[in-house]
């Protein structure tokens, strides 16, 4: 079963109504033999927070080496971010083999007039995926209420409530009490239930659950207002236990998050507290006050109900601005008036709708605001919504994006959306660029020219279809039809006129198909680098002083030595050292922060003023301050962000930061991972690294991209990155490719590679395809194969 055939019958199962209980769940899991068995669940019920706090508590138990999954909802953009393994959303393969599996059931249940819905379908999904990965523990965000969402077919290991307050009343009950007994029955047998409910609902979880563990009573919470501009400090103190942590997005409601999340990180795993601390300050969670610029400041928020903006608010008095630029749209069940009252007084309103059949008519939304400021308008879609605040706000204003879930992930796209350049060189390409596509009835050979990948919203992939044919172009649409937003890759094809002439005409079409265009036109420009350290591609020598490194491990423990072979690399033509304290080799022994900084600061202070550029390679902010204050000039981070304090010291520095793909460093012996196309997940999970760091204040041409060869890919796809390496231009960020002497060359029967001979050939390859840096080990014979490749690319231009 195709992907695209089979997302489109889970999302047609949105057809059916929501209902209450655990029975069709129970039988679709009972179809399929019972697949959940294994893990030990964890259920978060509540009105707010329950899914920031299973992603904080998500975060900490991977922090303490556990494998762990995660259920959430709603989606953004992909419904398979509902269910993740590791940080990672589920494949489109397991996604298509789920539903091959149960479909039968599910048409024989509707055909008895008992169909499944869709939360029910998408939470059976979730747990066969977690039980066939054999995750240790798989995190449950709770639907609606507790007693009877579809969760609570697992008897969980531990559970919380996070916090109570009116909300699907129709189904929950019309008290605040009800509600929480509702929401209590997720307690587990055997530990006792977390919350922090308070008063009334407090009482009522209690006399429904028993035993308590109540944040605010039994743990106490201390929220320490705003660290610079989307951080915040919080203390947490148990019994016998504390922690002091920073949270990736500030207000009081997240530090009461994260105390839930602690308890129940602790009652699992026994996590320490540096633990925690590390746990919690990683676990970012888009949408949930995300601040994605200061000028104006713009915050994305998706609170949804009178209580989350009653929240919101009092996050928004710890920031300084003149006036509020509020981005609305919401769904038509919720209190518009009560979310009204409880934000702040705006200056100006924009209202909108998601693309959601749930969405409120936003002339509805506009009349609610309209007692509240004088200058209320209405832009029915998000995208446009958003640029009509940002163009209404000056530089001293906040610009709010909030009501939903839905507003937000539609806003968000403007900072995370690309046209992705694809490498087709013949049909096979195109065809894997269909395919990536999800669009299986396109031509391979209509698209063997220069082939671009976008993502918009089914109406307007359906105009650029229209414009891109009528300029004598390709273009193939995803057969994907049923996502909710409606968002579907599109691929398009032609020469670079014909794109220069769809480009004229999204400009003249309006509707906001200018931002289209402005993207088409940034990925041919990257093509053409500003490369950051001279003009052609870039040599970073490895200099290793460590016992253990695969290749030369031990030659330059002794700083003298390590000074020496810097100046052999520099005589070589390199143009950045690469200095690293800590091996990152299948099996390599961790090693401490102090004895990193004692490796690598002696030999950086003394190189700092050779002819060239001295990086550190290391996992550790610490270790990388000690480095930057000795004379370093760059960051290359193999965790890809991994300490979550990294990409604030590139930033306080300005020190370019290289953000490397990379699942587990050290590389895990054996570790097998399933992508659906290699370069597509990597580019993926990248976009959302890269734009922490941006967020951090570094400018992307400061932050340079590393796909990764040798972390967590088969050979096959370490292969397929080097080829299409191209592709990685659409994070607008410099690239680097790291290939030297890996296991990959087995294949060609040149590991070892003794000689270098795989490598240099790499590297020849790497730079014709516009890789930025190229990291290796041998100097002057891959200077060469660089300034070969190079002048290659150059042809006559310099004569």
């Amino acid at each position: 079963m195709r992907y695209d055939e089979a997302a489109d019958f889970l999302l047609d199962l949105q057809r059916y109504r929501p209902r209450a209980g655990t029975d069709s769940t129970a039988d679709l899991l009972d179809a399929l033999d019972s697949p959940h068995e294994g893990p030990a669940y964890v259920q978060i019920a509540g009105s707010n927070g329950k899914g920031s706090t299973a992603r904080m508590l998500e975060s900490v138990l991977r922090e303490a080496g556990l494998d762990v999954g995660l259920f959430t909802s709603p989606h953004f953009d992909d419904v398979r971010e509902r269910v993740r393994v590791n940080g990672r959303k589920m494949p489109k393969s397991a996604l298509a083999a789920f539903v091959e599996a149960a479909k039968p059931h599910i048409v024989e249940r509707a055909a008895a007039d008992d169909p499944a819905t869709f939360f029910e379908a998408v939470t059976a999904m979730g747990l066969w995926h977690f039980g066939r990965e054999d995750v240790d523990v798989a995190v449950l965000e709770v639907g609606i209420g507790g007693k009877y969402d579809a969760t609570s077919v697992v008897d969980p290991a531990a559970s919380a409530v996070t916090s109570v307050t009116l909300e699907h009343q129709s189904v929950l009950g019309d008290t605040v009490e009800e509600i929480a007994r509702d929401k209590a029955h997720v307690a587990p047998a055997a530990r006792p239930l977390v919350t922090a409910a308070i008063g009334d609902a407090l009482d009522a979880i209690r006399e429904q659950a028993g035993d308590t563990v109540v944040v605010g009573e039994d743990v106490t919470v201390s929220y320490g207002g705003r660290v610079g501009l989307a951080e915040a400090a919080v203390d947490i103190q148990g019994r016998d236990w504390s922690v002091s942590a920073r949270l990736p997005h500030p207000g009081r409601h997240q530090a009461e998050n994260a105390g839930v999340a602690a308890v129940l990180a602790r009652q699992l795993a026994d996590a320490d507290s540096e633990t925690i601390a590390r746990g919690v300050r990683g676990a970012h969670w888009p949408g949930r006050f995300e601040v994605m610029d200061d000028s104006p400041l713009t915050v994305l928020d998706g609170a949804h109900n009178p209580g989350a903006c009653d929240a919101l608010a009092d996050v928004l008095a710890e920031y300084d601005y003149d006036d509020l630029v509020l981005v609305l749209g919401a769904m038509n069940d919720k209190d518009h008036a009560g979310m009204a009252d409880a934000l702040p007084d705006p200056g100006t309103v924009v209202a909108c709708e998601p693309a959601t059949p749930r969405a409120e008519d936003p002339d509805v939304l506009a009349r609610v605001f309209e007692t509240r400021t004088e200058d209320v308008q209405v832009v029915e879609d998000v995208e446009s919504a958003v640029e009509t605040g940002l163009d209404a706000a000056h530089s001293d204003a906040l610009v709010l994006v909030t009501g939903s879930l839905y507003a937000v992930a539609e806003a968000r796209r403007r900072w995370t959306r690309t046209a992705t350049p694809r490498v087709v060189r013949d049909t096979r390409d195109a065809g894997r660029a269909l395919d990536a596509g999800d669009a299986p009835h396109g031509n391979p050979a209509d698209h063997v020219a220069a082939t671009r990948a976008v993502r918009l919203r089914e109406e307007r992939a359906a105009r650029v279809e229209t414009l891109m044919t009528a300029v004598g172009g390709a273009c193939d649409v995803s057969a994907l039809r049923s996502q909710p937003g409606n968002y579907l890759d599109v691929t398009l094809s032609g020469s670079r006129a014909t794109f220069s002439a769809l480009c004229e005409r999204l400009d003249a079409a309006g509707d906001g198909l200018s931002a289209v265009a402005d993207d088409l036109r940034a990925s041919f420009e990257n093509e053409t680098p500003a490369y950051p350290w001279g003009d052609g591609t870039a040599v970073m020598g490895i200099l290793n002083v460590t016992p253990d490194s695969f290749h030369d491990g031990g030659e330059y423990r002794a700083v003298a030595d390590a000074v020496e072979r810097a100046e052999e690399l520099v005589d070589a033509g390199v143009d950045v050292i690469d200095v690293g304290g800590e091996s990152t080799r299948p099996g390599a022994e961790p090693v401490s922060a102090s004895e990193e900084i004692d490796r690598i600061v002696p030999v950086i202070e003394r190189i700092s003023d050779l002819d060239a550029l001295v990086s550190v390679d290391t996992m550790k902010a610490e270790v990388g301050r000690a480095a930057l204050e000795a004379g370093a000039d760059i960051l290359n981070d193999v965790t890809g962000l991994g300490d979550p304090e990294m990409r604030f010291v590139a930033a306080e520095y300005g020190a370019p930061l290289v953000v490397m793909h990379s699942l587990h460093a050290p590389v895990e012996p054996g570790e097998s991972v399933t992508y659906d196309d290699v370069v597509d997940d990597v580019l993926d999970e990248l976009r959302e690294r890269v734009l922490l760091a941006e967020k951090a204040g570094l400018p992307r041409e400061k932050i340079i991209v590393d796909p990764g060869i040798g972390f967590g890919k088969s050979v096959g796809e370490n292969f397929e990155i080097l080829d299409r390496t191209p592709e990685f231009r659409a994070l607008g960020c410099p690239v680097l490719v790291g290939h030297s002497h890996k296991s990959m060359f087995d294949r060609v029967e040149r590991y070892p590679d003794e000689g270098g001979y795989a490598t240099v050939a790499a590297t020849a390859l790497a730079a014709d395809r516009g890789a930025d840096i190229v990291r290796v080990h041998d100097a002057a014979e891959n200077v060469a194969a660089v300034r070969v490749a190079d002048a290659v690319r150059r042809g006559s231009d310099d004569a």
